[in-house]
């Protein structure tokens, strides 16, 4: 069988492929990105194993992606979420199964192409990065429950501004952006929309180095597909919000963007041109965590800490009658890629790649049996299976139980 994996330099795909390297048995692993060099670096680390190869492609183009895809038996789409309609229009043309981090927030549009996908017979699993975990754990959670009043999810991403990547920075500043209506939870039937930024503030205990931390609404999805989920809906779950945790360096930058104004400033003009005082400053930061990057492992050495993402859901409601408290807490082992150099936000494209490889692989071994465009959690595929793979790859899920909501 051979698998393409889109994107597959980057931090997220880089994660993906290693754990191929390490479990799958897929005879050829393809590594398709733009840059080269990087593929290449992310090659070596493979131990020489013969099945990686590398192929260029320019995803802006959707031809391109349609080309590399065909003869491949499967695809993982690992690249930044703007180019996810390319992608899955090359996938809807050529017809195969797979895997995306990304999610497909048009109804329309997800029903256009699932619809083409299980007429072709084929499997598409999408949002599945880190956000499956979190739906895998809050199900199994729920199991446990005759009714639940709450989940909540929790992101915990501890890495200091000073040591980011482009992706990274992507990934976190539209988080607060003012401008955007992502933010929004679930409550007794319907998604609440347009939350400002910060908003929601709850705080949480996570595992060091993290610790109690004040946490806040994220512009994640799950509200929107755990509510579908048959579990959920039979233990009459009344809520469903994300928050989530920057380190306080990230804080404290979009906490200044914020009270200045800046996401929503009008262009200045700098010697005759007219540019963005929001996309200069992020700009900047993003020069500089490419310009910085370091060993990953020396820079923990440096900072105190090593860089860590965990990941924690909390289920509160009811077990014969009293009230309970649930909270499971996700964590990967450190050393990342035992300790190979590969990526600078490597714990961070970890909880992302890694879960991309066990649902491509429990896709690919027949244990997932749906057709069309769906996510994981609205498969017949068992939250403790998946789970179970988690933890052949060394990760904890540390359950802490509490009589008391």
């Amino acid at each position: 069988m051979k698998v393409v994996c889109l994107g597959g330099a980057g931090a997220m795909g880089s994660s993906c492929v290693y754990d191929l390297h390490k479990t799958s048995d897929f005879d050829e692993i393809v590594i398709a990105d733009f840059d080269e060099a990087a593929a290449r670096r992310v090659i070596n680390l493979m131990d020489g194993d013969k099945r990686f190869s590398y192929v260029r492609v320019d995803a802006s183009q959707k031809d391109e992606i349609a080309n590399v895809l065909k003869g491949a038996d499967y695809v993982v789409d690992t690249l930044p979420h703007h180019y996810v309609h390319n992608f899955m229009d090359a996938v809807r043309e050529v017809g195969i199964s797979g895997v995306s981090l990304n999610m497909i927030e048009d109804l329309d549009k997800m029903s256009y192409y699932s619809a083409a996908l299980e007429k072709a017979g084929k499997t598409f699993l999408i949002g599945n990065g880190g956000c499956a975990t979190t739906c895998e754990i809050a199900m199994l959670g729920c199991e446990e429950m005759d009714e639940v009043d709450d989940i909540n999810i929790y992101w915990g991403m501890w890495r200091p501004i000073t040591h980011g990547t482009p992706g990274l920075i992507d990934s976190i500043h539209p988080q607060y952006d003012p401008r955007i209506d992502e933010r929004i939870y679930w409550e007794n039937g319907k998604i609440v929309r347009n939350m400002p930024p910060f908003a929601l503030p709850k705080e949480f205990e996570f595992p060091e180095p993290i610790g109690k931390q004040e946490t806040y609404m994220l512009t994640h999805w799950e509200p929107l597909t755990l509510p579908l989920v048959h579990i959920i809906k039979q233990k009459r779950t009344k809520r469903v919000v994300v928050r989530g945790i920057w380190h306080y360096s990230w804080t404290r930058l979009v906490r200044t963007l914020l009270e200045n104004g800046i996401y929503e400033a009008e262009p200045v003009e700098v010697n005759g041109a007219k540019v963005s005082p929001y996309e200069v400053i992020i700009k900047h930061i993003k020069r500089q965590s490419v310009e910085q990057w370091e060993d990953p492992y020396r820079l923990a050495e440096r900072l105190g800490f090593n860089p860590q993402c965990i990941l924690s859901v909390e289920i509160t409601g009811y077990k014969n009658g009293i009230a309970k408290r649930t909270v499971y807490h996700s964590q990967l082992p450190y050393p990342f890629f035992d300790g190979k150099p590969v990526a600078c936000s490597m714990d961070y494209g970890s909880y992302v790649g890694v879960p991309c490889s066990i649902s491509l692989q429990m896709l690919a071994h027949g244990e997932i049996p749906e057709k069309g465009a769906v996510t994981i959690e609205m498969t017949s595929g068992s939250p403790k299976r998946y789970l179970e793979e988690f933890e052949k790859r060394g990760a904890k899920l540390i359950k802490q139980e509490f009589t008391k909501a």
